[in-house]
């Protein structure tokens, strides 16, 4: 074997091994996440309660500093 052949044949291995790879993230990054359930009116209303006393007591922090 002369050296033109054995650069030729590791060239050819790490092209092989450099499509495997990307095969293996291409394939890994294709998987769609799971869609969220809708938030059920209940959880709205809780949150958007929770959010208004949040501002409340922010205003009277603002309207009361001490």
């Amino acid at each position: 074997m002369n050296i033109l052949s054995v650069i030729v044949q590791l060239g050819q291995r790490i092209g092989v091994a450099c499509l495997f790879v990307t095969g293996v993230i291409l394939g890994g990054c294709s998987s769609a996440p799971e869609p969220q359930p809708e938030p059920s009116k209940k959880e709205i209303r809780q949150d958007a309660d929770r959010f208004f006393k949040k501002i409340e007591k922010e205003e009277t922090k603002s309207q009361n500093p001490e």
